[in-house]
């Protein structure tokens, strides 16, 4: 397979870079690489890392070195760079050409990402271009696309986003940056038709109001679990548009899109030899996935007998469905009773008035744990006039219809904002 340079030069159309009041064609992007290439030659063969800098210098250092250095570490800005033998940190701080032998070309440059880190030290796991663009869609019309960056380009689903603009030769806008009203401006001034988001922030830009005023054609959720109310308010207002939730892990990369408009996805998929990931249900009800034959799981990952890694992923089948409930590891402790914050969000988020909701554990000396949770209303304007007891009324009848006792939040407070991560995850720590 071409090296990322070769393949965006083989792209009848290359895109443009919106950032920061300013632009640059994707073929000066390629200009700028192949003039690091020229004086670096140093670098051909070795191993970099990339920190978390100015977009275009990403953008130019990953052209660059794919193809031309055995493996690249992408560093964010909140990652301490790897201890590895051999490891060069780019920029070089001034290092001009060498006159070390060169190493061949590599033909499999490895891409190293590395996990959040929020559960404790972040975990590299290894990826290719191969690997990284196996979803990535070619086509006359999606050259036509403007996308929308709202990730950190060097995780995951940031380069999910960088990669499809780069190699499809569509447009990409830099919109990680600011407010929610300040990014839709952004949209708006340079004409974004696609948007790639976390569940969190679709409805951060929801609550805006001025969504609709964009022309979106493609709309992308992942990251967290995607509810049916956020599915459905998307689909009534772009009913144009295509709408796909993305299952995909930093570990695995990306293992299936659903595209039915329905949360979860279908059961007949743990049968489906056809997916990119292979499915099973645990015994403990955790989704279980194993690459297909042209993958496969980091080395550092613990699989079973079968080859199967564990997600974590807490699901449930109902009907002819595959639900999420949330993280095994994120469960509240009621009693014995496990409650998955997730879960309980997603009967919050069916109330009309609620746009986001958090639920989390409180210590108690009989309990273990109680439930809490936080929510914000479409309408902040309508805060200081709300009934409260009227809001936790009409909160807990709705978690009584749909949850157990012990599921119940005791405690409901309204605020005006959610904090979130910077990978666009409401922020549980």
């Amino acid at each position: 397979m071409a090296n990322l340079l070769e393949q965006i030069q083989k792209q009848q159309k290359n895109g443009t870079l919106f950032y920061a009041e300013q632009s640059m064609s994707v073929n000066d992007l390629v200009e700028k690489a192949l003039k690091i290439r020229q004086r670096h030659p140093q670098l051909r063969g070795k191993k970099v890392a990339l920190t978390d800098r100015h977009l275009v210098d990403f953008l130019v250092s990953l052209i660059a070195f794919d193809g031309f250095c055995s493996a690249m570490y992408l560093c964010a800005s909140n990652v301490t760079i790897p201890l590895v033998d051999g490891l060069q940190v780019w920029p070089l701080n001034g290092q001009d050409v060498s006159n070390s032998q060169m190493l061949p070309l590599v033909s499999n440059t490895r891409w190293y990402l590395a996990t959040s880190g929020t559960t404790g030290e972040p975990k590299w796991f290894a990826h290719t271009l191969i690997s990284l663009t196996a979803e990535t869609k070619h086509s006359a019309r999606l050259q036509k696309l403007c996308w929308a960056l709202m990730y950190q380009a060097c995780r995951f689903a940031g380069l999910q986003v960088v990669l499809q603009a780069l190699l499809s030769g569509a447009d990409l806008v830099d919109a990680t940056g600011g407010e929610p009203l300040s990014q839709l401006a952004l949209m708006q001034k340079n004409k974004v038709t696609a948007v790639s988001a976390t569940p969190s922030l679709w409805r951060q830009l929801l609550m805006t109001k001025q969504l609709p005023d964009l022309a979106l054609s493609h709309i992308t959720l992942g990251g967290e679990i995607v509810d049916q109310t956020l599915l459905d308010q998307l689909a009534r207002l772009f009913p144009q548009a295509k709408v796909r939730h993305i299952y995909a892990s930093t570990e695995a990369g990306v293992g299936f899109v659903v595209s039915d408009g329905k949360a979860g996805f279908p059961l007949s998929w743990l049968h489906n030899s056809e997916l990119p990931l292979a499915l099973k249900i645990s015994s403990e009800h955790h989704l279980l996935v194993k690459p297909n034959k042209q993958a496969k799981v980091p080395s550092n990952i613990t699989t079973d007998e079968l080859g199967f890694m564990d997600t974590q992923d807490k699901v449930q089948v109902v009907a002819d469905r595959v639900v999420f409930l949330g993280r095994a590891t994120g469960a509240i402790n009621v009693g014995g009773n496990k409650v998955y914050p997730e879960k309980v969000e997603q009967v919050l988020l069916t109330i009309a008035d609620v746009s986001q909701a958090r639920v989390y554990a409180k210590n108690n000396p009989l309990m273990g744990q109680l439930v809490v949770a936080d929510i914000v209303l479409f309408d902040n304007s309508e805060l200081a006039k709300l009934d409260i007891a009227s809001m936790r009324r009409q909160v807990t009848h709705m978690c009584k219809n749909q949850l157990q006792r012990f599921e119940i939040p005791t405690k409901i407070t309204v605020v005006e904002h959610m904090a979130h991560n910077v990978n666009g995850k409401l922020n549980r720590q």
